[in-house]
């Protein structure tokens, strides 16, 4: 480390450190990695097909687990923004957690139910409410972002049985 712009090993090319893990479990694990990152910086940006592959290069300098990665990790074909595609990754991480619509409509739901609770006039004063509101309000950005249009968004916070 003689160069101020030296990294530790660690840093500069990360593997994977659980060798109990299968392959596609740590490919799993790299996922939701991604999309931590993703989420944490700078989420509103669009990210280009080649962010994608440098996301995936800062993830593994592994041939193996890149090429893993490239074939798990979705294929950037229209602008979306880096949280939108963390949740994709998410998806592909977890195939068997609730989709986007679902993980909305739980959100707005709860944002209902606490409505009931502390009553309508006072939401704005319940920090519950207020933290239910900002996760709807994100999954609604995301879902825009996404791909979705805000009829399928709107449906989707319907309670079961409402039409639109």
């Amino acid at each position: 480390m003689g160069h101020a712009t030296d990294q530790p090993p660690e840093q500069h090319s990360p593997e994977p450190t659980n060798r109990n893990l299968s392959t596609d479990e740590l490919v799993r694990q790299m996922l939701v990695e991604m999309a931590e990152r993703l989420e944490a910086n700078r989420p509103d940006v669009t990210l280009t097909p080649t962010g994608r592959i440098a996301i995936i290069q800062a993830t593994t300098m592994s041939p193996n687990f890149s090429s893993a990665l490239r074939a798990k990790a979705p294929d950037v074909e229209k602008p979306i923004t880096r949280a939108a595609y963390a949740q994709l990754l998410r998806a592909a991480a977890d195939p068997d957690q609730p989709s986007l619509l679902d993980r909305y409509a739980a959100a707005s739901q709860r944002c209902r139910q606490i409505g009931q609770q502390v009553g309508l006039r006072r939401c704005d004063e319940d920090p519950e409410w207020r933290a239910a509101e900002r996760e709807a309000e994100a999954l609604w950005k995301i879902g825009l972002a996404a791909g979705h249009t805000r009829d399928e968004l709107i449906a989707a916070s319907k309670p079961s049985g409402q039409s639109t």
